[in-house]
């Protein structure tokens, strides 16, 4: 009896599949969520950049990720926010395997706003772990809670910021036209 429940542990193991991450997805506006166009699109493996493109005008991206690897992708785009994931492809994988599995992430970019320090949007936005065994992607969602906490925190900070330099504007708009 033990060597039948082997071979049958031996049958699903040579039967089983690991999977490769195909990510996906495209670049908005944060405000309007519309398709931003030609960003730079980074991707490090293991902290070396491998690839470095821009997405086209609707701001579409793919990107396909090798297993045993530790990826951040960086979105980044002139007077923009940078940001980023990461995602860990560790763990056992079956030889000559060739599905694939789709992640589709929505990345949001929004206008730099002075006097505001915005260098936590250096740090990833989520942090995915993938196996390629299963073919199974889960987010670290107490990391997810603490990064959403101070995003939450910083576009209240960027929103009055924005809406004070408004007033300024409209300020100094009054003044000129008065005094002409």
């Amino acid at each position: 009896m033990k060597a039948l429940g082997i071979l049958a542990l031996s049958f699903v193991a040579l039967n089983a599949n690991a999977a490769q991450l195909h990510v996906h997805g495209e670049v908005t506006d944060v405000g309007t969520r519309e398709p931003f166009g030609e960003v730079l699109v980074r991707v490090y493996k293991d902290g070396v950049k491998q690839q470095v493109f821009t997405t086209g005008a609707e701001g579409h991206y793919n990107v396909r990720l090798d297993n045993e690897a530790q990826y951040v992708i960086r979105f980044s785009a002139p007077g923009r926010v940078t940001k980023c994931f990461a995602v860990d492809t560790h763990g056992g994988e079956w030889e000559g395997d060739n599905r694939s599995v789709d992640l589709a992430i929505e990345m949001t970019l929004f206008e730099r706003v002075e006097g505001v320090d915005l260098s936590f949007f250096d740090l990833p936005m989520g942090i995915a772990r993938f196996s390629p065994m299963t073919g199974l992607l889960t987010w670290d969602k107490e990391y997810d809670q603490r990064v959403q906490e101070e995003v939450s925190r910083l576009m209240a900070e960027v929103a009055l910021r924005r809406s004070a330099q408004g007033e300024q504007a409209m300020n100094a708009e009054e003044d000129r036209t008065s005094h002409q």
